[in-house]
Protein backbone atom coordinates (compact mmCIF):
# COMPACT_ATOMS: atom_id res chain seq x y z
CA UNK A 1 0.00 0.00 0.00
CA UNK A 2 1.21 3.71 -0.79
CA UNK A 3 2.14 5.80 1.74
CA UNK A 4 0.61 9.16 2.52
CA UNK A 5 3.43 11.11 1.36
CA UNK A 6 3.71 9.02 -2.02
CA UNK A 7 -0.03 9.46 -2.92
CA UNK A 8 0.25 13.41 -1.99
CA UNK A 9 2.86 13.21 -4.05
CA UNK A 10 1.16 12.00 -6.86
CA UNK A 11 -1.75 14.48 -6.50
CA UNK A 12 0.52 16.86 -6.93
CA UNK A 13 1.77 15.75 -9.76
CA UNK A 14 -1.61 15.28 -11.57
CA UNK A 15 -2.57 18.93 -11.02
CA UNK A 16 1.62 20.02 -11.43
CA UNK A 17 1.12 20.19 -15.44
CA UNK A 18 -2.13 21.73 -15.47
CA UNK A 19 -2.36 25.99 -15.26
CA UNK A 20 -0.68 26.44 -12.09
CA UNK A 21 -2.51 26.09 -8.48
CA UNK A 22 -3.49 30.00 -7.75
CA UNK A 23 -4.38 30.80 -3.89
CA UNK A 24 -5.97 34.09 -5.04
CA UNK A 25 -7.90 35.08 -8.35
CA UNK A 26 -9.68 31.58 -8.73
CA UNK A 27 -12.61 31.87 -10.80
CA UNK A 28 -15.94 30.51 -9.20
CA UNK A 29 -17.55 27.28 -10.81
CA UNK A 30 -21.18 27.13 -9.92
CA UNK A 31 -21.95 23.36 -10.26
CA UNK A 32 -25.13 21.86 -9.69
CA UNK A 33 -26.05 18.30 -7.98
CA UNK A 34 -28.67 16.09 -7.28
CA UNK A 35 -27.80 16.26 -3.86
CA UNK A 36 -24.30 15.94 -2.09
CA UNK A 37 -24.10 12.46 -0.41
CA UNK A 38 -24.04 10.23 -3.40
CA UNK A 39 -20.69 8.61 -4.46
CA UNK A 40 -22.49 7.78 -8.07
CA UNK A 41 -21.09 11.22 -9.08
CA UNK A 42 -17.46 9.53 -8.68
CA UNK A 43 -15.66 11.56 -11.43
CA UNK A 44 -16.89 14.64 -9.97
CA UNK A 45 -16.11 14.21 -6.21
CA UNK A 46 -12.80 12.57 -7.17
CA UNK A 47 -11.85 16.03 -8.96
CA UNK A 48 -13.13 17.92 -6.24
CA UNK A 49 -11.41 16.25 -3.50
CA UNK A 50 -7.68 16.22 -5.29
CA UNK A 51 -8.68 19.96 -6.24
CA UNK A 52 -7.64 19.17 -9.96
CA UNK A 53 -10.76 22.05 -10.45
CA UNK A 54 -8.53 24.63 -8.42
CA UNK A 55 -5.59 23.32 -10.78
CA UNK A 56 -7.11 24.53 -14.17
CA UNK A 57 -7.55 28.09 -12.54
CA UNK A 58 -11.41 27.80 -10.99
CA UNK A 59 -12.76 27.49 -7.62
CA UNK A 60 -15.81 24.74 -7.58
CA UNK A 61 -18.97 25.58 -5.70
CA UNK A 62 -21.54 22.81 -5.28
CA UNK A 63 -24.85 23.87 -4.96
CA UNK A 64 -26.54 21.06 -4.08
CA UNK A 65 -30.44 20.96 -5.74
CA UNK A 66 -33.34 21.70 -3.92
CA UNK A 67 -34.34 18.05 -5.01
CA UNK A 68 -32.86 15.54 -6.85
CA UNK A 69 -35.13 15.61 -9.74
CA UNK A 70 -34.76 19.42 -10.12
CA UNK A 71 -31.01 19.56 -10.63
CA UNK A 72 -30.31 21.45 -13.90
CA UNK A 73 -32.93 23.76 -13.42
CA UNK A 74 -30.79 26.68 -11.98
CA UNK A 75 -28.71 26.15 -15.06
CA UNK A 76 -31.56 28.20 -17.11
CA UNK A 77 -31.60 30.93 -14.68
CA UNK A 78 -28.32 31.93 -14.74
CA UNK A 79 -27.71 30.51 -11.18
CA UNK A 80 -25.20 27.31 -11.85
CA UNK A 81 -22.41 26.96 -14.48
CA UNK A 82 -22.45 23.22 -14.90
CA UNK A 83 -25.01 20.48 -13.00
CA UNK A 84 -24.53 16.48 -12.70
CA UNK A 85 -27.33 15.18 -14.64
CA UNK A 86 -28.17 11.94 -13.99
CA UNK A 87 -30.24 10.23 -16.93
CA UNK A 88 -33.76 10.61 -15.77
CA UNK A 89 -33.58 14.07 -15.82
CA UNK A 90 -31.27 14.66 -19.38
CA UNK A 91 -33.56 12.61 -20.89
CA UNK A 92 -36.21 15.15 -19.48
CA UNK A 93 -34.83 18.14 -21.12
CA UNK A 94 -34.10 16.39 -24.06
CA UNK A 95 -37.74 15.42 -24.12
CA UNK A 96 -38.51 19.39 -23.78
CA UNK A 97 -36.32 20.45 -26.07
CA UNK A 98 -34.54 22.41 -23.56
CA UNK A 99 -31.08 23.78 -24.47
CA UNK A 100 -28.86 21.54 -22.78
CA UNK A 101 -25.61 20.13 -23.67
CA UNK A 102 -24.25 16.77 -22.41
CA UNK A 103 -19.81 17.36 -22.60
CA UNK A 104 -18.66 15.51 -19.79
CA UNK A 105 -19.22 11.46 -19.11
CA UNK A 106 -19.07 11.15 -15.24
CA UNK A 107 -20.00 7.20 -14.78
CA UNK A 108 -20.38 5.04 -18.14
CA UNK A 109 -21.34 1.46 -16.41
CA UNK A 110 -24.32 0.33 -14.28
CA UNK A 111 -24.06 1.69 -10.66
CA UNK A 112 -26.31 -1.17 -9.51
CA UNK A 113 -24.81 -4.28 -8.62
CA UNK A 114 -26.14 -8.02 -7.55
CA UNK A 115 -25.26 -8.55 -3.57
CA UNK A 116 -25.64 -12.12 -2.00
CA UNK A 117 -27.18 -12.46 1.29
CA UNK A 118 -23.58 -14.13 3.32
CA UNK A 119 -24.94 -17.32 4.30
CA UNK A 120 -26.73 -17.45 1.09
CA UNK A 121 -23.63 -17.19 -0.64
CA UNK A 122 -21.94 -19.98 1.78
CA UNK A 123 -24.55 -22.47 0.65
CA UNK A 124 -24.93 -21.79 -2.76
CA UNK A 125 -20.66 -21.57 -3.08
CA UNK A 126 -20.72 -19.85 -6.81
CA UNK A 127 -17.36 -19.04 -7.65
CA UNK A 128 -16.54 -15.25 -8.50
CA UNK A 129 -15.03 -16.49 -11.82
CA UNK A 130 -17.68 -18.77 -13.11
CA UNK A 131 -19.55 -17.18 -16.13
CA UNK A 132 -22.27 -14.69 -15.35
CA UNK A 133 -24.97 -17.48 -16.87
CA UNK A 134 -23.80 -19.74 -14.48
CA UNK A 135 -24.17 -17.37 -11.13
CA UNK A 136 -27.53 -16.44 -12.28
CA UNK A 137 -28.88 -19.84 -12.63
CA UNK A 138 -27.83 -20.78 -9.62
CA UNK A 139 -30.14 -18.22 -7.74
CA UNK A 140 -32.59 -19.30 -9.23
CA UNK A 141 -36.22 -18.62 -6.83
CA UNK A 142 -34.06 -16.65 -4.85
CA UNK A 143 -35.53 -13.23 -3.30
CA UNK A 144 -33.88 -10.33 -4.88
CA UNK A 145 -34.39 -7.10 -3.09
CA UNK A 146 -34.25 -3.90 -5.73
CA UNK A 147 -35.71 0.02 -5.26
CA UNK A 148 -38.66 0.47 -7.53
CA UNK A 149 -37.40 2.16 -11.03
CA UNK A 150 -33.93 -0.31 -11.31
CA UNK A 151 -36.18 -3.48 -12.41
CA UNK A 152 -35.60 -2.58 -16.20
CA UNK A 153 -32.10 -2.87 -15.28
CA UNK A 154 -32.34 -6.26 -13.31
CA UNK A 155 -34.35 -7.81 -16.22
CA UNK A 156 -31.61 -6.67 -18.61
CA UNK A 157 -29.04 -8.62 -16.40
CA UNK A 158 -30.95 -12.06 -15.70
CA UNK A 159 -31.84 -11.56 -19.62
CA UNK A 160 -27.62 -11.62 -20.27
CA UNK A 161 -27.73 -14.86 -18.66
CA UNK A 162 -30.71 -16.62 -21.13
CA UNK A 163 -33.06 -16.15 -17.89
CA UNK A 164 -36.50 -14.34 -17.26
CA UNK A 165 -36.01 -12.13 -13.94
CA UNK A 166 -40.31 -12.01 -13.75
CA UNK A 167 -40.22 -15.87 -13.48
CA UNK A 168 -37.02 -17.28 -12.60
CA UNK A 169 -36.54 -15.53 -9.28
CA UNK A 170 -38.82 -13.54 -6.93
CA UNK A 171 -38.44 -9.68 -7.05
CA UNK A 172 -38.94 -7.99 -4.08
CA UNK A 173 -39.37 -4.20 -4.08
CA UNK A 174 -38.02 -2.60 -1.17
CA UNK A 175 -37.07 1.23 -1.25
CA UNK A 176 -33.25 1.99 -0.88
CA UNK A 177 -33.21 3.14 2.66
CA UNK A 178 -34.88 -0.09 3.93
CA UNK A 179 -32.51 -2.22 1.64
CA UNK A 180 -29.74 -2.56 4.18
CA UNK A 181 -32.30 -3.78 6.57
CA UNK A 182 -33.92 -6.23 4.25
CA UNK A 183 -30.40 -8.25 3.88
CA UNK A 184 -29.51 -8.00 7.65
CA UNK A 185 -33.16 -9.56 8.67
CA UNK A 186 -33.26 -11.97 5.86
CA UNK A 187 -35.98 -10.62 4.07
CA UNK A 188 -34.06 -10.90 0.98
CA UNK A 189 -31.84 -13.46 -0.57
CA UNK A 190 -29.89 -11.13 -2.26
CA UNK A 191 -29.81 -7.10 -2.91
CA UNK A 192 -29.85 -5.22 -6.61
CA UNK A 193 -28.53 -1.94 -5.46
CA UNK A 194 -26.11 0.90 -5.08
CA UNK A 195 -24.14 3.10 -3.20
CA UNK A 196 -24.49 3.78 0.36
CA UNK A 197 -26.78 0.37 0.31
CA UNK A 198 -24.52 -1.93 -1.36
CA UNK A 199 -21.19 -0.80 0.77
CA UNK A 200 -22.78 -1.28 3.65
CA UNK A 201 -24.20 -4.54 2.98
CA UNK A 202 -21.01 -5.57 2.31
CA UNK A 203 -19.08 -3.91 4.82
CA UNK A 204 -21.43 -4.17 7.46
CA UNK A 205 -23.19 -7.57 6.98
CA UNK A 206 -20.85 -9.66 4.84
CA UNK A 207 -23.03 -9.74 1.79
CA UNK A 208 -20.83 -10.74 -1.43
CA UNK A 209 -20.97 -9.39 -4.66
CA UNK A 210 -22.33 -11.56 -6.80
CA UNK A 211 -22.64 -9.90 -10.20
CA UNK A 212 -20.47 -6.84 -10.92
CA UNK A 213 -22.34 -4.81 -12.92
CA UNK A 214 -19.86 -1.91 -11.94
CA UNK A 215 -17.15 -3.88 -13.33
CA UNK A 216 -18.42 -4.51 -16.76
CA UNK A 217 -19.28 -8.29 -16.18
CA UNK A 218 -23.01 -7.41 -18.27
CA UNK A 219 -21.88 -6.04 -21.36
CA UNK A 220 -25.80 -4.65 -21.96
CA UNK A 221 -25.12 -2.32 -18.78
CA UNK A 222 -21.52 -1.39 -19.53
CA UNK A 223 -20.24 1.33 -21.96
CA UNK A 224 -23.04 3.41 -21.71
CA UNK A 225 -24.09 7.38 -20.68
CA UNK A 226 -25.27 6.99 -16.83
CA UNK A 227 -24.40 10.35 -14.87
CA UNK A 228 -22.93 13.43 -16.99
CA UNK A 229 -21.95 17.12 -16.68
CA UNK A 230 -24.12 19.40 -18.82
CA UNK A 231 -24.71 23.17 -19.66
CA UNK A 232 -26.83 25.53 -21.57
CA UNK A 233 -25.78 26.29 -25.03
CA UNK A 234 -25.76 29.29 -24.05
CA UNK A 235 -23.37 28.99 -21.05
CA UNK A 236 -21.32 27.09 -23.66
CA UNK A 237 -20.97 30.13 -26.03
CA UNK A 238 -20.08 32.46 -23.43
CA UNK A 239 -17.14 31.05 -21.97
CA UNK A 240 -15.79 27.47 -23.53
CA UNK A 241 -13.01 28.19 -21.60
CA UNK A 242 -15.16 27.08 -18.60
CA UNK A 243 -16.23 24.20 -20.36
CA UNK A 244 -13.12 22.70 -21.44
CA UNK A 245 -11.54 23.41 -17.95
CA UNK A 246 -14.07 21.43 -16.44
CA UNK A 247 -13.81 18.53 -18.98
CA UNK A 248 -10.15 18.61 -18.16
CA UNK A 249 -10.49 18.24 -14.48
CA UNK A 250 -12.85 15.55 -14.59
CA UNK A 251 -10.29 13.29 -16.96
CA UNK A 252 -7.60 13.81 -14.84
CA UNK A 253 -10.01 12.55 -12.25
CA UNK A 254 -10.57 9.64 -14.52
CA UNK A 255 -7.12 8.95 -14.75
CA UNK A 256 -6.54 8.92 -10.91
CA UNK A 257 -9.28 6.45 -10.34
CA UNK A 258 -7.77 4.07 -12.42
CA UNK A 259 -4.20 4.68 -11.81
CA UNK A 260 -4.38 4.99 -8.11
CA UNK A 261 -7.08 3.61 -5.72
CA UNK A 262 -5.18 4.61 -2.32
CA UNK A 263 -4.95 7.81 -3.60
CA UNK A 264 -8.55 8.02 -5.14
CA UNK A 265 -10.05 6.89 -1.79
CA UNK A 266 -8.46 9.42 -0.40
CA UNK A 267 -9.85 12.63 -2.40
CA UNK A 268 -13.90 10.85 -2.29
CA UNK A 269 -12.93 11.31 2.07
CA UNK A 270 -11.44 15.07 0.89
CA UNK A 271 -14.46 15.92 -1.17
CA UNK A 272 -16.59 15.80 1.60
CA UNK A 273 -19.23 13.51 -0.59
CA UNK A 274 -19.29 10.83 2.03
CA UNK A 275 -19.05 10.88 5.91
CA UNK A 276 -19.06 7.14 6.32
CA UNK A 277 -15.95 5.33 7.52
CA UNK A 278 -12.89 4.26 5.45
CA UNK A 279 -13.52 0.67 4.87
CA UNK A 280 -16.84 1.35 3.28
CA UNK A 281 -15.35 4.24 0.86
CA UNK A 282 -12.21 1.46 0.28
CA UNK A 283 -15.17 -1.12 -0.75
CA UNK A 284 -17.01 1.27 -2.80
CA UNK A 285 -14.64 2.88 -4.76
CA UNK A 286 -12.90 -0.82 -5.63
CA UNK A 287 -16.21 -1.20 -7.17
CA UNK A 288 -17.03 2.21 -9.14
CA UNK A 289 -13.72 2.99 -10.19
CA UNK A 290 -14.15 0.27 -13.14
CA UNK A 291 -17.29 1.97 -13.87
CA UNK A 292 -15.83 5.39 -14.66
CA UNK A 293 -14.82 5.71 -18.19
CA UNK A 294 -11.05 6.01 -19.20
CA UNK A 295 -12.10 9.31 -20.97
CA UNK A 296 -15.39 12.05 -20.27
CA UNK A 297 -16.34 11.23 -24.10
CA UNK A 298 -20.06 11.86 -23.99
CA UNK A 299 -21.74 8.06 -25.22
CA UNK A 300 -24.40 9.10 -27.93
CA UNK A 301 -25.66 4.95 -28.15
CA UNK A 302 -25.29 5.08 -24.60
CA UNK A 303 -27.94 7.55 -24.03
CA UNK A 304 -30.30 5.77 -26.34
CA UNK A 305 -29.71 2.92 -24.45
CA UNK A 306 -30.27 4.93 -21.27
CA UNK A 307 -34.22 5.80 -22.65
CA UNK A 308 -34.84 2.19 -23.14
CA UNK A 309 -32.97 1.29 -19.34
CA UNK A 310 -34.46 4.69 -16.71
CA UNK A 311 -37.30 6.51 -16.41
CA UNK A 312 -37.28 10.11 -17.68
CA UNK A 313 -39.06 13.36 -15.64
CA UNK A 314 -41.22 14.61 -17.26
CA UNK A 315 -41.28 12.33 -19.98
CA UNK A 316 -38.94 10.25 -22.54
CA UNK A 317 -37.68 12.00 -25.61
CA UNK A 318 -38.73 10.57 -29.04
CA UNK A 319 -34.82 10.15 -31.10
CA UNK A 320 -36.68 9.38 -34.31
CA UNK A 321 -37.94 13.30 -34.31
CA UNK A 322 -34.45 14.76 -32.92
CA UNK A 323 -31.42 12.80 -32.18
CA UNK A 324 -29.66 12.57 -28.90
CA UNK A 325 -26.64 14.13 -30.99
CA UNK A 326 -28.49 17.77 -30.91
CA UNK A 327 -27.87 17.87 -27.12
CA UNK A 328 -24.34 16.73 -27.00
CA UNK A 329 -21.60 19.04 -26.74
CA UNK A 330 -18.35 16.26 -27.82
CA UNK A 331 -15.84 18.51 -29.06
CA UNK A 332 -14.59 19.41 -25.13
CA UNK A 333 -13.93 15.63 -24.07
CA UNK A 334 -11.60 15.39 -27.12
CA UNK A 335 -9.76 18.49 -26.66
CA UNK A 336 -9.37 17.61 -22.93
CA UNK A 337 -7.69 14.65 -23.57
CA UNK A 338 -5.41 15.81 -26.49
CA UNK A 339 -4.17 18.57 -24.27
CA UNK A 340 -3.04 16.31 -21.56
CA UNK A 341 -0.22 14.78 -21.27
Amino acid sequence: MLTLSRRATILGLLTASAAPLRAAGLVPLRIEVPNVRNLQFFSLWVALGAKLFEGEGFSPQILPAPQPRSVGGRLFTGEADVAVLPPPMYLGMMAEGKPIRLFANLFANEPINLVLRKDVAARLKIPSSAPLREKLQALKGLKVGVAGEPPPRLHAMFAAGAMDAKTDVEIVIVPGPGQVAAIRDRAVDALFAHTPYLETAMVEHGAVLIVDTSGGEVPGLAGGQIHALGATAMRIAENPAMILAATRAIARAQRLAHSDLPATVDALIASGATNAARPQVEAIAAIYADAVPLAPHISIPGIRRAAELYPAHPRHPDFSRTGPEAFVARDFAVEAISSLP
